[in-house]
């Protein structure tokens, strides 16, 4: 039976632009089942969040239930659902973004505990899978590129940047970590949503320095990434013209 009760919510998680502190939000907003993935519904959570074919075969029932979709999903994710959705996402500025996926990396995967920020970036896994133009891959892959997740590796050139901004053009919501606060007022103001005190979920605060050397490596290296970032920049201030080349 379907749950009502207004629009359903897809939010697009970009690993390290807060999306894990604001799904709490997502979480507190909505009743019991009615948030997606659920552990009291889906019993792999780690599949459920970010297999592709997983959430295309949602049952009717299960999607009659969810109210509010989130997870590590591509555009692409929003697609395959083919639902009336308000599309939310969070984005970062790429180095910062980065950085901040380093020390994540750092703080947490034993691995890496006793490596250089710039071992990490250097990992050749790491990087291709989660930070080489990773908000802008998330936007431009295709059903074409069969992904099994958003993990999937694809070269962000001018075609499929172009598709990213074209498919970031239609998010309803964009957020910035930088003003996350301002995303919330979107949300409560324009949804009626409400916000209490939520405890921040995976932010490292260790003082784990980033040379300059290494900062500008992250912006030559993710240049499409950049692009993007200002692109998303550019539609919330109302400043993108129609006539705006997608192309570097």
């Amino acid at each position: 039976m379907d749950s009502g009760g207004g629009p359903r919510f897809f939010f697009l998680h970009v690993m390290k632009t807060g999306g894990a502190t604001f799904r709490q939000h997502v979480v507190a907003n909505f009743g019991p089942g009615e948030v997606y993935p659920d552990p009291a519904y889906e019993t792999n959570m780690f599949v459920a969040n970010t297999r592709i074919e997983y959430l295309r075969n949602l049952s009717p029932e299960r999607k009659a239930q969810v109210r509010a979709y989130t997870g590590h999903f591509p555009f692409l994710g929003v697609e395959i659902l083919e639902l009336p959705l308000v599309t939310l996402t969070l984005l970062r500025e790429p180095v910062a973004r980065t950085l901040s996926y380093l020390r994540h990396c750092k703080r947490y995967h034993e691995n890496q505990h006793d490596l250089a920020l710039e071992e990490i970036y250097d990992d050749p896994f790491v990087n291709s899978l989660f930070i080489r133009n990773h908000q802008a891959k998330l936007f431009c892959l295709e059903p074409a590129d069969e992904p099994v997740t958003y993990m999937h590796v694809v070269e962000v050139d001018d075609a499929r940047l172009a598709t990213a901004k074209a498919n970031l053009a239609r998010v309803d919501v964009i957020g910035f970590t930088e003003e996350y606060d301002a995303f919330i007022d979107q949300m409560r103001t324009r949804f009626g949503w409400r916000f209490g005190e939520v405890a921040p979920w995976h932010v490292s605060d260790e003082p784990w320095p980033a040379s300059d050397a290494l900062k500008r490596r992250i912006a030559d290296d993710n240049a499409a990434d950049v692009e993007f970032y200002e692109f998303a920049r550019s539609l919330s201030s109302g400043t993108t013209s129609s006539d705006e080349s997608p192309s570097r």
